[in-house]
């Protein structure tokens, strides 16, 4: 009986050495490093007390944030020294490159929805397709809705594979 215990101890253990000898762990920073903003109509930036500078940002350009600050009640991204571009303005978003496969558990369509996180109505993607996605955006509770085309993202609740693009910068 001694024996079969230790020879089974030794098997799992052996197993278990097995399935995490082939583990790779990578740091969350690689698969989502920086945060972004992207404008949504031309707009101009603010400055540090919350006033409007001369400086315009057009529409869909993307800006790197460093920092989300409350000026007067109201929330901005820090995009420069003394520069501050609107969260009214604009949308967060983190490069998150991926090939993603979407599937509904009745085959049916898929929805998407825009950067306001409201379901748009003109297009849906098939079930079990794949998608290349690169950014993410996510809601106050921290879903995420992967970006698939200029203004269209799923919901990560309908992802059911990821393939990471991994990069060495």
């Amino acid at each position: 009986m001694k024996k079969t215990i230790a020879l089974l101890v030794c098997a799992l253990l052996g197993g278990s050495f097995a399935a995490t000898a082939s583990t790779t762990n990578v740091s969350a920073q690689s698969v989502t490093k920086g945060n972004y903003a992207q404008v949504i109509d031309n707009t101009t930036i603010y400055d540090q007390n919350g006033n409007k500078t001369d400086i315009a940002l057009e529409k869909d350009s993307t800006w790197k944030v460093n920092q989300l600050v409350k000026i007067n009640g109201n929330e901005y991204f820090q995009v420069a020294p003394n520069q501050f571009l609107s969260t009214n303005d604009s949308f967060a978003y983190k490069k998150r490159q991926m090939t993603i496969k979407v599937q509904s558990s009745d085959d049916s369509p898929i929805r998407v929805y825009n950067h306001n996180l409201k379901q748009r109505t003109d297009v849906s993607l098939a079930s079990g397709t794949k998608w290349y996605s690169d950014s993410a955006i996510y809601t106050s509770q921290g879903m995420p809705f992967l970006r698939v085309a200029t203004d269209q993202y799923v919901a990560m609740f309908d992802v059911t594979e990821q393939q990471f693009k991994a990069s060495i910068n």
